[in-house]
């Protein structure tokens, strides 16, 4: 299994989109969006091992402009979902 991260990122006002546009495309980044509010852009990247997946992270945001301190790294742990994963959590609606 890869290792995968979600990377929540905070831009500069109005740069969401420069931000989002730079990320995609990048080596181990497998999906970039804008989300409402903050965080203003979620990207994912995968790789085949956790250092490969540090490597391919740092290059994604060494390369990219426009963004504030405001970062969350969230390494994923065990399998994918659909694949043994933990329970899912649903609200009451």
């Amino acid at each position: 299994m890869n290792a995968r991260a979600y990377v929540l990122l905070e831009t500069l006002g109005g740069q969401s989109a420069a931000v989002a546009q730079a990320l995609r495309g990048r080596p181990g980044v497998k999906l970039v969006d804008l989300v409402d509010g903050k965080p203003d852009v979620v990207m994912v990247v995968e790789a085949p091992n956790r250092k490969r997946l540090a490597e391919f992270t740092v290059a994604a945001l060494a390369a990219t402009e426009n963004l504030t301190a405001g970062m969350q790294l969230l390494p994923a742990l065990g399998a994918p979902f659909g694949k043994k994963a933990g329970r899912v959590c649903r609200s009451a609606g």
